[in-house]
């Protein structure tokens, strides 16, 4: 049975790790190592026991013990996905996806139209992922129902799927390519990988502008650079944190940060965008603030 699209929009507070952005004028370097290897029901927040349900502390529980550590595989490598197939689960975002936006070291250093953007953004809330548009950077990891990563050694690629949203997927390449010199632009980008010991770290260019980085509605670029890292700390957590480097909407590089938590037993089911959608006012307004008279059509 296909999935009702239902957009949950909690409000939930969360403290972002403090971690210092690039200097005002620096491009994001990236220093690739030669001879490398190889979008609901993300509840912020459920715990660091296993499978994100249990194991939270909280009013009138017990803390849960610690979680176990991260899985491995044989050549003693983190793994973001499970071992075997009997290893099922997804991740969905912990506290901070949904709050407002801001860097990890402060204001994001908008460019005056930029801001402008986001403040209309605000008022007419017409996200493009309620049009089955598919996005990149920290919103895609906000998807109904979470993501699930897919490692494929033999091809070196990793593939991110999305369970909720526009039945899209997105390719990291582990080969040790660089990025094309000549790119259509996308809503995901080009992606290259590389393990920094248990941290994936992820380049990625070529984006367009049709989407939202974030939930909130924060505006980039064709110029658009990210820097990704998915480090798995433990068994059920993995600290993501995306720089944005993107000079056409910023002053300077920053950093945000999202806590990614391991919902076991979950698999990849059929979710069709758009039937049953509650999130009616995301695609036409709600005629209250905002007035439209015809209907936008998606």
């Amino acid at each position: 049975m296909a999935a009702a699209a239902v957009f949950v929009l909690p409000l939930l507070a969360g403290t972002l790790r403090g971690q210092q952005g690039a200097g005002a004028d620096d491009g994001l370097q990236v220093a690739v190592p030669q001879g490398r290897g190889d979008a609901g029901r993300g509840d912020a927040g459920r715990g660091d026991g296993a499978g994100g349900r249990g194991g939270r502390g909280g009013r009138g529980r017990q803390a849960g013990p610690p979680p176990a550590p991260a899985p491995r595989d044989a050549a003693g490598r983190v793994t973001l996905a499970g071992l075997t197939t009997a290893d099922r689960g997804v991740w969905v975002p912990g506290p901070g996806g949904f709050g407002p936006p801001t860097a990890d070291d402060g204001e994001i250093p908008f460019q005056p139209w930029a801001a402008a953007v986001l403040a209309d953004r605000e008022i007419q809330q017409l996200e493009p992922h309620s049009r089955c548009k598919p996005s990149g950077g920290i919103r895609q990891f906000l998807t109904p129902y979470g993501v699930e990563f897919v490692e494929l050694p033999e091809l070196r690629r990793i593939y991110i799927f999305d369970i909720g949203g526009p039945h899209t997927f997105r390719t990291i390449y582990m080969d040790g390519r660089t990025h094309p010199s000549d790119m259509d632009p996308t809503f995901y980008g080009h992606s290259i990988g590389w393990w920094e010991g248990d941290t994936l770290v992820v380049d990625t260019r070529g984006f367009n502008e049709g989407f939202w980085i974030d939930r909130v509605g924060v505006p980039t670029t064709d110029q658009l650079h990210t820097l990704e890292r998915f480090t798995r700390t433990n068994a059920v957590n993995v600290d993501y944190s995306l720089t944005i480097d993107d000079p056409g909407a910023y002053t300077r590089n920053w950093t945000r940060s999202l806590p990614l938590r391991w919902e076991a037993g979950t698999e990849l089911f059929e979710y069709v965008c758009q039937q049953a959608n509650y999130a009616d006012n995301l695609m036409v307004g709600d005629f209250d603030s905002v007035d439209r008279t015809t209907v936008t059509v998606p």
